[in-house]
Protein backbone atom coordinates (compact mmCIF):
# COMPACT_ATOMS: atom_id res chain seq x y z
CA UNK A 1 0.00 0.00 0.00
CA UNK A 2 1.36 3.44 -0.98
CA UNK A 3 -0.28 6.54 0.55
CA UNK A 4 -3.47 4.59 1.11
CA UNK A 5 -3.50 3.17 -2.43
CA UNK A 6 -3.10 -0.60 -2.77
CA UNK A 7 -0.99 -1.68 -5.74
CA UNK A 8 -1.34 -5.26 -6.95
CA UNK A 9 -0.37 -7.27 -10.00
CA UNK A 10 -3.85 -6.56 -11.34
CA UNK A 11 -3.53 -2.80 -10.97
CA UNK A 12 -3.97 -0.77 -14.15
CA UNK A 13 -1.77 2.28 -14.68
CA UNK A 14 -2.27 5.74 -16.00
CA UNK A 15 0.80 7.92 -16.35
CA UNK A 16 1.42 11.63 -16.55
CA UNK A 17 4.15 12.47 -19.06
CA UNK A 18 6.19 15.65 -19.23
CA UNK A 19 9.67 17.15 -19.36
CA UNK A 20 10.29 18.07 -16.56
CA UNK A 21 7.82 16.05 -14.49
CA UNK A 22 8.79 16.81 -10.87
CA UNK A 23 6.10 19.52 -10.76
CA UNK A 24 3.27 17.10 -11.64
CA UNK A 25 0.38 17.32 -9.17
CA UNK A 26 -2.23 15.20 -10.91
CA UNK A 27 -1.29 11.79 -9.39
CA UNK A 28 -1.96 13.17 -5.91
CA UNK A 29 -5.27 14.58 -7.16
CA UNK A 30 -6.62 11.52 -9.00
CA UNK A 31 -5.35 8.57 -6.94
CA UNK A 32 -7.68 9.22 -3.99
CA UNK A 33 -10.58 9.53 -6.45
CA UNK A 34 -9.79 6.17 -8.04
CA UNK A 35 -9.48 4.62 -4.57
CA UNK A 36 -12.79 6.13 -3.43
CA UNK A 37 -14.52 4.47 -6.39
CA UNK A 38 -12.89 1.12 -5.65
CA UNK A 39 -11.13 1.28 -9.04
CA UNK A 40 -7.92 -0.78 -9.24
CA UNK A 41 -6.15 2.02 -11.12
CA UNK A 42 -3.23 4.24 -10.09
CA UNK A 43 -1.54 7.27 -11.61
CA UNK A 44 2.25 7.64 -11.71
CA UNK A 45 4.55 10.38 -13.08
CA UNK A 46 6.70 9.45 -16.10
CA UNK A 47 9.63 11.64 -17.16
CA UNK A 48 9.57 11.68 -20.96
CA UNK A 49 12.26 13.89 -22.55
CA UNK A 50 10.93 15.73 -25.58
CA UNK A 51 13.43 14.12 -27.98
CA UNK A 52 12.36 10.63 -26.88
CA UNK A 53 8.58 11.09 -27.05
CA UNK A 54 7.95 8.92 -30.17
CA UNK A 55 10.07 6.05 -28.82
CA UNK A 56 8.50 6.12 -25.36
CA UNK A 57 5.02 6.51 -26.86
CA UNK A 58 5.50 3.22 -28.72
CA UNK A 59 6.60 1.58 -25.47
CA UNK A 60 3.56 2.87 -23.58
CA UNK A 61 1.26 1.54 -26.28
CA UNK A 62 2.87 -1.90 -26.01
CA UNK A 63 2.03 -2.12 -22.25
CA UNK A 64 -1.47 -3.67 -22.00
CA UNK A 65 -2.03 -2.66 -18.35
CA UNK A 66 -1.35 1.02 -19.10
CA UNK A 67 -4.82 2.38 -19.85
CA UNK A 68 -3.95 6.02 -20.48
CA UNK A 69 -1.84 8.98 -19.46
CA UNK A 70 -2.08 12.68 -18.85
CA UNK A 71 0.15 15.02 -20.81
CA UNK A 72 1.87 18.17 -19.60
CA UNK A 73 4.53 20.49 -21.04
CA UNK A 74 6.03 20.27 -23.62
CA UNK A 75 4.14 17.38 -25.24
CA UNK A 76 0.55 18.62 -25.56
CA UNK A 77 0.76 19.67 -29.20
CA UNK A 78 3.38 17.14 -30.35
CA UNK A 79 1.14 14.33 -29.10
CA UNK A 80 -1.62 15.24 -31.56
CA UNK A 81 0.17 13.54 -34.45
CA UNK A 82 0.97 10.44 -32.38
CA UNK A 83 -2.63 9.69 -31.36
CA UNK A 84 -4.59 7.14 -33.39
CA UNK A 85 -7.68 9.34 -33.14
CA UNK A 86 -8.77 12.60 -31.51
CA UNK A 87 -11.85 13.66 -29.61
CA UNK A 88 -13.50 16.61 -31.44
CA UNK A 89 -12.49 19.08 -28.69
CA UNK A 90 -8.84 17.98 -28.90
CA UNK A 91 -8.95 18.26 -32.69
CA UNK A 92 -10.40 21.77 -32.49
CA UNK A 93 -7.88 22.89 -29.88
CA UNK A 94 -4.90 21.20 -31.57
CA UNK A 95 -3.54 19.91 -28.27
CA UNK A 96 -4.01 16.81 -26.13
CA UNK A 97 -3.79 16.55 -22.35
CA UNK A 98 -5.22 13.07 -21.78
CA UNK A 99 -4.75 9.92 -23.83
CA UNK A 100 -7.04 6.96 -23.18
CA UNK A 101 -6.49 3.44 -24.42
CA UNK A 102 -9.76 2.54 -26.11
CA UNK A 103 -11.18 -1.00 -25.97
CA UNK A 104 -9.62 -1.80 -29.36
CA UNK A 105 -6.17 -0.90 -27.97
CA UNK A 106 -5.87 2.38 -29.87
CA UNK A 107 -4.73 5.63 -28.23
CA UNK A 108 -7.33 8.44 -28.46
CA UNK A 109 -6.45 12.00 -27.49
CA UNK A 110 -8.73 14.15 -25.34
CA UNK A 111 -8.55 17.72 -24.07
CA UNK A 112 -9.67 18.71 -20.57
CA UNK A 113 -7.39 21.71 -19.92
CA UNK A 114 -10.04 24.28 -20.76
CA UNK A 115 -12.94 22.54 -19.02
CA UNK A 116 -10.76 21.86 -15.97
CA UNK A 117 -9.61 25.47 -15.80
CA UNK A 118 -13.17 26.80 -16.04
CA UNK A 119 -14.40 24.28 -13.47
CA UNK A 120 -11.63 25.44 -11.12
CA UNK A 121 -12.67 29.10 -11.52
CA UNK A 122 -16.32 28.25 -10.94
CA UNK A 123 -15.47 26.22 -7.81
CA UNK A 124 -14.01 29.41 -6.30
CA UNK A 125 -16.89 31.64 -7.37
CA UNK A 126 -14.82 33.62 -9.87
CA UNK A 127 -16.95 35.41 -12.46
CA UNK A 128 -16.47 34.46 -16.12
CA UNK A 129 -19.77 35.37 -17.77
CA UNK A 130 -19.80 38.84 -19.30
CA UNK A 131 -16.15 39.44 -18.38
CA UNK A 132 -13.15 40.41 -20.51
CA UNK A 133 -10.17 38.04 -20.28
CA UNK A 134 -6.48 38.40 -21.09
CA UNK A 135 -4.58 35.19 -21.78
CA UNK A 136 -0.77 35.43 -21.78
CA UNK A 137 0.62 32.63 -23.94
CA UNK A 138 -0.68 30.84 -27.02
CA UNK A 139 0.33 27.20 -26.42
CA UNK A 140 -1.86 24.16 -25.94
CA UNK A 141 -3.30 25.19 -22.58
CA UNK A 142 -4.03 28.70 -23.87
CA UNK A 143 -5.97 27.38 -26.84
CA UNK A 144 -8.11 25.09 -24.68
CA UNK A 145 -8.75 27.81 -22.10
CA UNK A 146 -9.71 30.38 -24.73
CA UNK A 147 -12.39 28.12 -26.21
CA UNK A 148 -13.68 27.08 -22.78
CA UNK A 149 -13.92 30.68 -21.53
CA UNK A 150 -16.01 31.72 -24.53
CA UNK A 151 -18.25 28.68 -24.02
CA UNK A 152 -18.62 29.77 -20.36
CA UNK A 153 -19.82 33.23 -21.43
CA UNK A 154 -16.70 35.43 -21.43
CA UNK A 155 -17.36 38.75 -23.16
CA UNK A 156 -14.01 38.95 -24.95
CA UNK A 157 -10.59 37.28 -25.09
CA UNK A 158 -7.29 39.05 -25.71
CA UNK A 159 -4.36 36.75 -26.47
CA UNK A 160 -0.81 37.97 -25.86
CA UNK A 161 2.22 36.01 -27.03
CA UNK A 162 5.87 36.74 -27.81
CA UNK A 163 5.24 35.33 -31.29
CA UNK A 164 2.41 37.58 -32.44
CA UNK A 165 1.48 35.27 -35.31
CA UNK A 166 0.55 32.54 -32.82
CA UNK A 167 -1.67 34.93 -30.86
CA UNK A 168 -3.38 36.06 -34.05
CA UNK A 169 -3.86 32.46 -35.18
CA UNK A 170 -5.47 31.51 -31.86
CA UNK A 171 -7.78 34.54 -31.91
CA UNK A 172 -8.73 33.75 -35.49
CA UNK A 173 -9.50 30.12 -34.67
CA UNK A 174 -11.77 31.12 -31.79
CA UNK A 175 -13.62 33.67 -33.90
CA UNK A 176 -14.06 31.20 -36.76
CA UNK A 177 -15.36 28.49 -34.44
CA UNK A 178 -17.90 30.70 -32.69
CA UNK A 179 -18.87 32.64 -35.79
CA UNK A 180 -18.32 36.07 -34.24
CA UNK A 181 -15.51 38.39 -33.27
CA UNK A 182 -14.87 37.62 -29.62
CA UNK A 183 -11.06 37.24 -29.59
CA UNK A 184 -8.12 39.38 -30.69
CA UNK A 185 -4.34 39.52 -30.33
CA UNK A 186 -2.84 42.18 -28.07
CA UNK A 187 -0.08 43.06 -25.63
CA UNK A 188 0.35 41.67 -22.09
CA UNK A 189 -1.35 44.76 -20.64
CA UNK A 190 -4.16 44.01 -18.16
CA UNK A 191 -7.17 46.33 -18.15
CA UNK A 192 -9.55 47.22 -15.33
CA UNK A 193 -11.71 44.34 -14.14
CA UNK A 194 -10.15 41.74 -16.41
CA UNK A 195 -9.62 38.06 -15.72
CA UNK A 196 -5.87 37.80 -16.38
CA UNK A 197 -4.42 34.35 -17.01
CA UNK A 198 -0.77 33.32 -17.18
CA UNK A 199 -0.94 30.31 -19.49
CA UNK A 200 2.83 30.22 -20.10
CA UNK A 201 5.36 28.06 -18.24
CA UNK A 202 7.05 31.21 -16.90
CA UNK A 203 6.78 30.88 -13.15
CA UNK A 204 7.87 27.28 -12.75
CA UNK A 205 11.16 28.68 -11.43
CA UNK A 206 11.74 31.78 -9.27
CA UNK A 207 14.43 32.90 -11.72
CA UNK A 208 12.00 32.95 -14.67
CA UNK A 209 11.21 36.25 -16.37
CA UNK A 210 7.74 37.49 -15.49
CA UNK A 211 5.17 37.08 -18.29
CA UNK A 212 3.72 40.54 -17.60
CA UNK A 213 4.50 43.67 -15.59
CA UNK A 214 3.08 43.13 -12.08
CA UNK A 215 2.64 46.90 -11.67
CA UNK A 216 -0.19 46.68 -14.23
CA UNK A 217 -2.21 44.37 -11.98
CA UNK A 218 -4.78 46.28 -9.93
CA UNK A 219 -7.61 45.47 -7.47
CA UNK A 220 -10.77 44.52 -9.33
CA UNK A 221 -8.85 42.17 -11.61
CA UNK A 222 -8.43 38.43 -11.08
CA UNK A 223 -4.99 36.96 -11.74
CA UNK A 224 -5.01 33.21 -12.44
CA UNK A 225 -2.18 30.76 -13.07
CA UNK A 226 -2.09 27.46 -14.92
CA UNK A 227 1.13 26.55 -13.06
CA UNK A 228 0.36 24.33 -10.08
CA UNK A 229 3.91 23.83 -8.76
CA UNK A 230 4.87 26.04 -7.07
CA UNK A 231 1.30 26.52 -5.84
CA UNK A 232 2.04 30.22 -5.29
CA UNK A 233 4.24 31.55 -8.09
CA UNK A 234 6.20 34.76 -7.71
CA UNK A 235 3.66 36.60 -9.86
CA UNK A 236 0.73 35.25 -7.81
CA UNK A 237 2.41 36.51 -4.65
CA UNK A 238 3.07 39.93 -6.19
CA UNK A 239 -0.55 40.15 -7.37
CA UNK A 240 -1.90 39.21 -3.94
CA UNK A 241 0.32 41.84 -2.30
CA UNK A 242 -1.36 44.46 -4.52
CA UNK A 243 -4.84 43.39 -3.39
CA UNK A 244 -5.62 41.52 -6.60
CA UNK A 245 -7.87 38.44 -6.41
CA UNK A 246 -5.64 35.44 -7.18
CA UNK A 247 -6.28 31.89 -8.35
CA UNK A 248 -3.66 29.13 -8.18
CA UNK A 249 -3.08 26.62 -10.95
CA UNK A 250 -3.87 23.90 -8.40
CA UNK A 251 -7.57 24.60 -8.98
CA UNK A 252 -7.19 23.66 -12.64
CA UNK A 253 -5.66 20.32 -11.57
CA UNK A 254 -8.54 19.73 -9.15
CA UNK A 255 -11.06 20.71 -11.82
CA UNK A 256 -9.59 18.21 -14.25
CA UNK A 257 -9.23 15.38 -11.74
CA UNK A 258 -12.92 14.39 -11.70
CA UNK A 259 -13.12 14.66 -15.48
CA UNK A 260 -10.06 12.42 -15.89
CA UNK A 261 -11.25 9.79 -13.40
CA UNK A 262 -14.73 9.68 -14.95
CA UNK A 263 -13.22 9.20 -18.38
CA UNK A 264 -10.78 6.43 -17.45
CA UNK A 265 -13.29 4.60 -15.24
CA UNK A 266 -15.87 4.65 -18.04
CA UNK A 267 -13.85 1.93 -19.80
CA UNK A 268 -11.43 0.50 -17.27
CA UNK A 269 -12.86 0.47 -13.73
Amino acid sequence: MVNGVTIRGTTKLIGIIGDPIVQAKSPAAVNPLFAARGADIVSVPLHVPARDLPTIWAGLKAMPNLVGFGITLPHKQTAVDLCDSLDPVAARVGAVNLVRREKDGSFRGYQFDGKGFVRGLQSKGITIEGRDALIVGAGGASVAIAFALVEAGAKSITVSNRTVDKAEALAGAVNADFGRTVAKAGGPKPEAGQLVINATSLGLHDTDALPLDPDLLQPGMTFAEVIAQPETTRLLALAAAKGVETHSGMHMITGQADLTVDHICELWA
